[in-house]
């Protein structure tokens, strides 16, 4: 199962567009269930993946931080369908500090191992931390790839970051820059 906060059409940023390339070379070799915020509660085929759209269940919020909370527990519901629909799940993937809250909340409720990829933390994003939201934003980061059993990265570069700026062992971090490398990486998780 993976979980994002954007997937085409729904796009915020480059992250629908990395996994607009991504998730369909997965689903090609294995099964592959998505969820993904929306503009409304859906579950359809795509790209080869069963989809499940969940739209959020608030349309503001005073702060950028209770806004992705509250998304994260969209995503939740979501994932919680899904599973009801499709049935247990070998491991969850998260991308993104946004949905890997998510993604904690399943591992502790489901037991299924956590993967997040990571593209970009706040430090490599702001420089610094300087603001309570950078601070904010990088405890989210630290929580959840604490809790993930495997962190994806696809350059050295960010692997060097993670191990000095948040601490991560080596050995739970995989390098993969494609869907080979990565259903390698999940390969590994089980053994």
């Amino acid at each position: 199962m993976h979980i994002s906060w954007e997937y085409p059409p729904w796009v915020v940023g480059g992250l629908s567009q990395e996994l607009k390339m991504l998730l369909p070379e997965i689903a090609k070799r294995v099964r592959t269930i998505l969820v993904v915020r929306g503009d409304r509660d859906e579950v359809s085929e795509m790209d080869g993946m069963r989809l499940f759209k969940f739209a959020s269940s608030i349309r503001s919020s005073p702060h950028i931080l209770a806004y992705i909370h509250a998304l994260n527990i969209d995503l939740v519901r979501g994932a919680a369908v899904a599973i009801h629909e499709e049935g247990d799940i070998p491991l969850v993937h998260t991308h993104d500090w946004v949905s890997c809250i998510a993604g904690v909340y399943l591992k502790s409720c489901f037991g299924a191992p956590l993967v997040t990829s990571v593209y970009t933390t706040e430090l490599t994003r702001s420089r610094a931390l300087g603001a309570l939201l950078n601070m904010g934003i990088f405890d989210i980061e630290r929580h959840c790839f604490s809790r993930s059993d495997l962190v994806i990265v696809k350059s050295r570069e960010m692997e060097e970051h993670l191990t000095e700026k948040f601490g991560l062992d080596r050995d739970k971090i995989a390098f993969a820059r494609s869907a080979d490398d990565i259903i390698d990486a999940y390969r590994g998780l089980k053994s």
